[in-house]
């Protein structure tokens, strides 16, 4: 005679305590975030990656915020400065600084249109 196995079926009252104290504890798990909060967070690990001197990994970061946000003047202005004072790639910091002067053509972002000329100046005095 065959011995049978016995197979334990799942107790859906458990199952669904399960559930619930997952939902309690972590409650941000079932939530798609905003943009504006991933930009936030994106931020973050943008500021986090350059204070570790991962350039590479900042600028993927910033890069994010820019697929969320291809307007973002912050975020250019930033690319340009990585480009510019750690990888020392001109072209491409040039090119970033042309992007923010374009795109804070007419708006109230004086700062960022300040640094970005600023930046554009050192660059052309080291050129020359």
């Amino acid at each position: 005679m065959r011995q049978r196995l016995e197979i334990k079926r799942s107790n859906s009252n458990h199952d669904n305590r399960l559930l619930s104290a997952i939902r309690n504890y972590l409650p941000g798990a079932w939530i798609a975030p905003k943009n504006n909060e991933l930009i936030t967070l994106y931020r973050l690990r943008y500021k986090m990656a350059l204070d570790e001197r991962k350039y590479d990994a900042a600028l993927i970061f910033l890069n994010k915020i820019l697929e969320l946000d291809p307007l973002n003047a912050e975020a250019k202005l930033c690319k340009g400065e990585i480009y510019h004072r750690c990888l020392q790639d001109y072209a491409k910091a040039v090119e970033q600084y042309n992007k923010v002067l374009r795109i804070t053509g007419g708006r109230d972002n004086e700062s960022i249109q300040s640094r970005a000329r600023a930046g554009m100046a050192e660059i052309m005095e080291l050129l020359s």
